[in-house]
């Protein structure tokens, strides 16, 4: 593992940068606030990193690995990113429309026969979509395939892991093919399966297997590497878990072999199967910061990127969710210096693990812990707090002549 190790239950590592970022660096507010969590009951352990810059200004973890253990959390830890998956297939995807290896508004069949057979609607009021279900539809997640949390109740039970059983893409693309579509392709944002759909794309239209493809292209290039579909054998895992009479405690429900088979499918999801840390999705994240490029790797071109992380969804759905290719995208938030944080690109995992880039601020932020269910106003507050530590560390560094 690459960062030092410390003996602290709360640990902040501040790399020495520029004179601008200087004072204030460990973001002291954010650090305050993520031992609050601890002391609270509201996560076991958590770890945040911040960068600046390019530069590291806040590495901390606090808490413990898991409950009832004194083992701390430490910042190098391995865990399971869930949805944050989404992001980095979704870049796959974009390379290979640089490539001319797939067209944006190429019909999904044309990679996987299969999904020609896919309908709107159940049983007798099943119908043929009014067009087919593009690649533009899977990136912003307007295919009309959903999640079983994410369905109408009558859609649940045909969502409820119809490819839980496969344990290749192909079989997984010939199981997602049979679920109902809620809408017509286009009509709205249903938040679903798409990604995991594009991962079989990407083997198509690639010729190589989906996780070879993703070493090969994105995490070899950028140096992550602790990020994989398979965590190793000896890793210790930071468990995964959920309130429980008050406390929290691992989460069994979820170990079991029924969950097992649901929620770590054994073929390589890409809507949420990866395993990371936060300085490898760093890493990534820095590469999109910074147009698809990081210390001499390119991933994408400039004008990819630029086109990911514009709105792509119709002003006109009901929804006023706004989402670009692959990633969301959030408004400012209100800060005791102004408002911050305009338009950045975001996501997160199942687990309560979080990002967010910030090109306005030259700034990247990602929040791990194992949390079941997926907590949204934890993930507000982690937007909020570090834009406002960031704000009120600016104001100190302009004020000590920084």
């Amino acid at each position: 593992m690459t960062h030092p190790r410390y003996l602290y239950s709360c640990i902040t590592l501040t790399i020495a940068l520029s004179a601008q970022w200087a004072t204030g660096a460990s973001l002291p507010g954010l650090a305050d606030w993520m031992q609050s969590l601890v002391d609270d009951g509201q996560v076991v352990g958590c770890a945040a990193q911040v960068t600046r810059g390019g530069e590291t200004i806040f590495l901390e973890a606090c808490g413990d690995r898991t409950p009832g253990s004194d083992e701390d959390l430490e910042t190098d830890q391995i865990v399971r990113i869930y949805s944050m998956s989404k992001a980095i297939t979704s870049a796959a995807v974009m390379q290979l429309v640089e490539q001319g290896k797939v067209g944006l508004d190429d019909p999904v069949s044309q990679y996987i026969p299969v999904m020609d057979e896919l309908k709107v609607g159940l049983g007798d009021e099943a119908r043929r979509p009014s067009r087919p279900i593009t690649i533009r539809d899977l990136l912003t997640h307007t295919s009309g395939l959903a999640y079983d949390f994410s369905a109408p109740e009558r859609y649940k039970d045909s969502y409820k892991s119809p490819f839980r059983r496969a344990s290749t893409l192909h079989e997984a693309a010939q199981a997602m093919s049979s679920v109902p579509l809620l809408h017509d392709p286009g009509e709205r944002f249903t938040y679903g399966i798409s990604t995991d759909v594009l991962g079989r794309v990407v083997e198509v239209a690639s010729g190589e297997p989906f996780p070879e493809y993703l070493r090969a292209h994105i995490f070899e290039p950028l140096e992550m590497t602790n990020t994989f579909f398979t965590p190793p054998k000896d890793l210790t895992p930071m468990h995964i878990v959920t309130g429980m009479q008050g406390a929290l405690e691992i989460d069994r429900d979820h170990y079991d072999a029924e969950a097992v088979r649901a929620l770590k499918p054994r073929f390589p999801s890409g809507g949420g199967g990866l395993w990371s840390t936060m300085d490898d999705y760093t890493r990534f994240m820095q590469a999109m910061e910074r147009h698809g490029e990081l210390d001499g790797a390119r991933i994408l071109n400039p004008k990819t990127v630029v086109f990911m992380t514009q709105n792509h969804l119709s002003p006109a759905f009901p929804s006023p969710q706004r989402f670009g290719l692959g990633f969301g995208l959030k408004p400012a938030v209100s800060t005791t210096h102004g408002p911050r944080g305009e338009g950045r690109w975001t996501w997160g995992g199942a687990a309560s693990t979080y990002f967010f880039i910030d090109p306005s601020q030259d700034l990247t932020a990602i929040f791990i812990t194992q949390k079941f269910p997926f907590d949204f106003a934890l993930g507000e507050a982690f937007h909020q707090q570090v834009l406002e530590a960031v704000a009120v560390d600016e104001v100190a560094s302009q004020a000590a002549g920084g």
